[in-house]
């Protein structure tokens, strides 16, 4: 797949896999900067294409990580409908662990059951121990508050 790629594609590709690599390792405010990088040029080159969103869901991610939570919901949700077409639960994943880290759990309720319909109970591996509770309420409740 690398072969092919237009140089733009594969200079954000190679910066989004250095992202991955620093944040694996636990560096996550260089892991963030990389991700900042591909995500320019998705948005300069790569708009609309499958690479452009999946930067943008990993960005997210490595926004999470970096506890940014405000930039990472953006980011995420500016990928989530492409994440969610694809089967795929990390926007959603990075937009619930942003609301519980910043105690809004309410807010995160949609995305909790949006990744429960992707993943079912492995949900709850995806989470800290502490957001178990959160996590039940939101699968259990009627209300969409």
């Amino acid at each position: 797949m690398t072969d092919s790629m237009h140089p733009r594609e594969r200079e954000a590709f190679d910066q989004a896999n250095e992202g991955i690599r620093l944040g694996a390792a636990g560096d996550h405010l260089h892991a963030v900067r990389h991700w900042e990088k591909a995500s320019r040029i998705a948005d300069e080159y790569l708009q609309g294409t499958d690479i452009g969103f999946w930067i943008k869901s990993g960005y997210g991610a490595a926004l999470f990580d970096a506890d940014r939570y405000g930039e990472s919901i953006t980011a995420s949700e500016s990928a989530r409908p492409w994440c969610l077409g694809h089967g795929q639960p990390l926007a959603s994943l990075s937009i619930a662990r942003s609301y519980l880290a910043l105690g809004q759990a309410g807010k995160a309720r949609a995305y909790l059951r949006e990744i429960h319909s992707l993943i079912g109970n492995e949900i709850f591996s995806a989470f800290k121990d502490s957001d178990e509770a959160s996590i039940r309420n939101a699968l259990s409740s009627d209300d969409e508050n």
